[in-house]
This record gives C-alpha cells, structure tokens and sequence, in this order.
C-alpha cells in the first residue's frame, strides 16, 4: 500500500500511535446509490472526533476568545465500508506549530482493519479579529503530550 506523504513512518507503528478513539455506525443515510459509505463521511466523523478529542484536552470553552479553523483537509479511501458496519474514528496530534496543529486521523473496523485515513492542518484565531493566535506553552504541551 503507497502511504499518503503525511504518514512519515511505517503504518504498523503509524497506526499503534493513537489511543483516542469514538466508536460509529455507518447510517445507511450515509451511503450512496453504489451501496457504500458516501466519500464526504469521513469527514464528517473526523470533526465529531476532533470535537470529542478537544473536550477531552479542555481545548473547547464558550469563555475563549479563540477558535480553531480548519485550513487544510484531507482523506485516502483505503477499502469499502458498507452500511451499519461498525467503525473506530481515530485522532492524534501530529504536530504543533505556533498557531497551527496538524491532526491525523484512522478510521478502522473491528476486525483492526484501516478503512481510511486523513490529516488536518487546523489555525487558532482569535474570534474578534480572525487573526491567527499563538498557542501557549501549556496548549502546546497538552496537545503534544497526547500522541
């Protein structure tokens, strides 16, 4: 299998880096007229996981002044998923730079199977201007000592 650039190692250990996970079912309102998984879910699932991964982090308050949008994001289709088919949603900090992170995620069944992956560059912001926002020092070590 040739690796999407953003897996910089072997994917058996690429992929034993996550912990963090939400279980899912494919809805069969997420699939399409060739009877499979509809190509946009992905990422769909990606930000619920991302959503969660940030609560856990106590990265998401109502009382902050910034925000994380999304700059770039991507997804590679390894097999089919079908409907009701039970999956494992994935994320991990990859990278953290000073206003950016890179998160990358891997979407499993439960035989341990990678149905896809996918990475995204995120900006902080803050919410008043939309002007990028360093992170602190203690964002950054939360957010790196989570891989």
């Amino acid at each position: 299998m040739k690796l999407p650039a953003y897996i910089d190692m072997p994917f058996q250990e690429w992929k034993t880096s996550f912990s963090f996970f939400n279980k899912v079912s494919v809805r069969f309102s997420e699939t399409d007229m060739f009877g499979h998984m509809n190509n946009v879910t992905p990422f769909i699932y990606f930000e619920e996981v991302r959503i969660s991964y940030f609560k856990k982090l106590n990265m998401m308050s109502e009382n902050k002044q910034t925000m994380t949008v999304v700059a770039s994001q991507q997804c590679d289709y390894l097999r089919q998923v079908m409907p009701y088919e039970e999956l494992r949603i994935y994320v991990k900090t990859s990278a953290v730079g000073s206003s950016s992170l890179t998160l990358h995620y891997l979407g499993e069944n439960l035989e341990g199977e990678p149905c896809f992956t996918g990475a995204v560059v995120m900006v902080q912001v803050s919410k008043e201007s939309g002007k990028a926002v360093s992170w602190t020092d203690e964002e950054k070590e939360t957010l790196l000592h989570t891989r």
